[in-house]
């Protein structure tokens, strides 16, 4: 899986006082790896980029996979 840079998107959590626990927590995962290796661009779950968006994350700060792309 090639490596996708969601610098962005991180750096926009940062400016709205959200870390990746909160996340999880939101989300009742189980291991907090589900959300940073989202963050960093190895793995595509779903819900943590769906939270991101929900929360106000530009689309085009998360390199979201085809599926979950909005039509322009």
């Amino acid at each position: 899986m090639n490596r996708r840079d969601r610098t962005e998107a991180r750096a926009w959590m940062v400016m709205n006082k959200i870390k990746p626990v909160d996340i999880q927590q939101a989300l009742e995962l189980k291991y907090l790896t589900q959300v940073s290796e989202t963050l960093l661009g190895k793995r595509n779950d779903r819900r943590v980029l769906q939270f991101l968006l929900d929360s106000g994350c530009p689309e085009h700060y998360l390199d979201l996979p085809q599926k979950m792309r909005r039509a322009a």
